[in-house]
C-alpha cells in the first residue's frame, strides 16, 4: 500500500510556541518509593507501592508518579549547524536526587502544527527521574517542509545540551534517547538513524507521511526500521486510522508500520479509545487544531499519564539497564494496570 500525502491531523492554523529568553525554576518531584496504596497519575490507579500482589513495594520507583529528583527548567535558542535553523528549546534537568549525574539526555519532537508546550509534562516527568529532557521547536510548515531537517534539528538538541553552561557536568549526550509525537515521532526515529548517540527511542502515535514533499526530503521511515539497531517503543491508537476529510493517523502510515519493520527489542502499545491528540498534555487547550481528529472515548488525562509512564519505564529499562522496569512495560504491572482493565493491547519482540 502506498504512502499517503498527509502529515498527521488536517489543520489550517498554526499554533506558535517559541520560547525566548532564559528562565530557571526549580520543582520538586514527589518520589516513587513509597509502599502501600496511592493514586497514580492518569491510567491505572495502582499505588506507588502497590503492584497488585498484596501491596508489596515494586523494585523500582513507579513511572506513573513523579520520581525522586528535583529539577529546574530553562528556555534557550540554538542555531543548528546542519540546517541553519534557529530553534527554541525548553529543557528540564535534575538539580538534586539519588545520583549526582551526569544524566542521560532525551530530546522530544512536537507534532505537526502543535506547540512544544503541549509536551512539557513529558520532559518534566523524565527530569524527575534523573534525565536531562528537552523539546526542540523545529519549523514544520505547510510548504517547504523537510522531515530530514526536522530530524537534524531535533538531534541537534544533544549538541545544545553538550555546550549549555547550565548543564555543565549534568548532560551525558553520548547516551541519549529520542521521543516525539506524530511528526515529532517520525523525526525522532529518523534522527536515530542519523546519530549514533541515540541508544533508544520511544514515540507517541508517529505518522510516516508527507505533505507536498519529495521522498528525498520526507523519506518513508518505516522502511528504515530494519536498519535501526536500537530498542524502540511505539505507542499508538486506532481511532484515527480512518475517517474524516483525512485520517489524523492513516492506517497506511501509522505506528504499526514502524513496528512491523523494527528490530528486536521493540514494543508496540495500542491505547484503546485514544485518538491522535490524546497524547497531548491538555487537549482542552488545543482548540481548533484538535477538532479535526475523531472523538476519543478514553479521557486525555488517562492517555497522557500512560504515555508519561511508558516513556520513563522504557528509558529506565533501555538507557539505564534496570530490568525491574520490564514489569511496567510488558510484565505483571503492565498487565494489572493497563492490559487487564482493557486500556491497552501489547506486542513485543
Amino acid at each position: 500500500m502506498g504512502k499517503s500525502t498527509w502529515v498527521g491531523a488536517f489543520v489550517v492554523v498554526a499554533l506558535v510556541a517559541g520560547c525566548s529568553g532564559e528562565t530557571d525554576t526549580t520543582f520538586t518531584g514527589t518520589g516513587g518509593h513509597g509502599a502501600g496504596a496511592g493514586g497514580g497519575s492518569g491510567a491505572g490507579g495502582l499505588g506507588a507501592g502497590g503492584d497488585g500482589t498484596g501491596g508489596q513495594a515494586p523494585a523500582a520507583p513507579d513511572p506513573n508518579l513523579d520520581g525522586p529528583y528535583t529539577y529546574a527548567e530553562l528556555d534557550a535558542t540554538f542555531t543548528v549547524a546542519a540546517t541553519g535553523h534557529q530553534v527554541a528549546i525548553h529543557c528540564a534537568y535534575p538539580t538534586a536526587g539519588p545520583d549526582a549525574g551526569p544524566y542521560p539526555v532525551v530530546v522530544f519532537g512536537h507534532g505537526f502544527q502543535l506547540p512544544p508546550s503541549q509536551y512539557y509534562g513529558y520532559v518534566r516527568r523524565l527530569a524527575s527521574f534523573g534525565y536531562v529532557a528537552l523539546t526542540v521547536d523545529f519549523p514544520a510548515g505547510f510548504v517547504g517542509n523537510k522531515h530530514t531537517d526536522n530530524a537534524r534539528d531535533l538531534v541537534a538538541g544533544l549538541d545544545w545540551a553538550a555546550q549549555a553552561p547550565e548543564l555543565a557536568g549534568l548532560a551525558d549526550t553520548t547516551h541519549a534517547g529520542a521521543s516525539g509525537h506524530s511528526l515529532g515521532g517520525k523525526a525522532a526515529l529518523l534522527g536515530a538513524t542519523y546519530d549514533a548517540r541515540i541508544d533508544a527511542a520511544i514515540v507517541l502515535d508517529p505518522v510516516d507521511s508527507a505533505l507536498q514533499c519529495s521522498a528525498q526530503d520526507c523519506p518513508d521511515v518505516s522502511t528504515l526500521m530494519p536498519g535501526l539497531a536500537i530498542p524502540t517503543g511505539l505507542l499508538g491508537e486506532t481511532t484515527d486510522a480512518t475517517g474524516g476529510f483525512q485520517a489524523c493517523a492513516p492506517a497506511a502510515d501509522n505506528y504499526t508500520t514502524f513496528y512491523a519493520g523494527a528490530q528486536s527489542p521493540s514494543l508496540e502499545v495500542t491505547v484503546v479509545g485514544a485518538n491522535h491528540m490524546s497524547f497531548l498534555d491538555d487537549v482542552a487547550s488545543c482548540g481548533f487544531t484538535c477538532s479535526f481528529c475523531n472523538a476519543a472515548t478514553l479521557d486525555n488525562a488517562t492517555v497522557n499519564g500512560l504515555g508519561r509512564a511508558y516513556l520513563v519505564a522504557f528509558y529506565e529499562r533501555w538507557l539505564r539497564g534496570l530490568d525491574a522496569y520490564d514489569s511496567y512495560l510488558t510484565g505483571a504491572l503492565a498487565e494489572a494496570r493497563y492490559v487487564g482493565p482493557g486500556l491497552v493491547t501489547l506486542q513485543s519482540k
